[in-house]
């Protein structure tokens, strides 16, 4: 496996602040069972992701959690997720505030803590049409570890921009999710032939 290896010199910083976090979609709206845009996998993530943002915090990396927010009368929406949703009769999906079941909160078992950053999106990559790589690039990060859901979208389309972008970007597998197993395992590979390195929770210190 390609080892991942913040370096420092003079000292100042931890090395684990040169790499960052990023949670991404880890909403009751995506994750709780009977939610409108459940992710089949994403609740059992819950215990890894709040293993690996421990152990983050620990080492001095930075964490941002990247959520969805939409207007409450969804005009802001992607149309195929739009016309999904007003087929079901479902309204007020991730609205700004919202609380319950198909909310903009995080899922049981995970919270925010003091120091954490939160970007809100619209569309699949944490980067677009947001100012995260000015808040890495200012912060002076060169790694993105990438957690939440859902490994076909959010976190493919974030991985190939964080690599555009000429981040270092890692995978922590067991913290993202998909809605089949074969989904997932065709994903990380491709992620890991375009790129990024596929890690394990045993594999963390390789990155910090």
């Amino acid at each position: 496996m390609k080892q991942i290896r913040n370096t420092n010199s003079d000292g100042a910083r931890p090395e684990g602040s040169k790499t960052a976090f990023l949670v991404i979609d880890m909403q009751k709206a995506f994750v709780e069972p009977g939610a409108a845009l459940r992710i089949a996998g994403a609740k059992a993530t819950v215990p890894a992701i709040r293993r690996a943002l421990d152990a983050a915090r620990r080492a001095g990396a930075r964490i941002w959690w990247v959520e969805r927010e939409y207007a409450a009368d969804g005009s802001d929406m992607e149309k195929p997720r739009r016309k999904a949703l007003e087929s079901l009769g479902i309204s007020g999906v991730l609205a700004p505030g919202s609380t319950g079941l198909n909310s903009v909160e995080q899922p049981d078992g995970l919270r925010k803590e003091p120091g954490d950053r939160t970007i809100i999106k619209k569309r699949y990559s944490a980067f677009f049409g947001t100012d995260l790589d000015r808040q890495l690039r200012e912060e002076g990060i060169e790694t993105i570890v990438l957690l939440g859901t859902t490994t076909p979208n959010c976190i493919r389309s974030t991985c190939y921009d964080g690599i555009s972008l000429n981040y270092d970007v890692v995978v922590l597998e067991p913290c993202c999710s998909s809605n089949t197993p074969e989904i997932q395992r065709s994903n990380m590979e491709d992620m890991e032939r375009a790129g990024a390195v596929i890690i394990r929770l045993s594999d963390l210190s390789t990155v910090l």
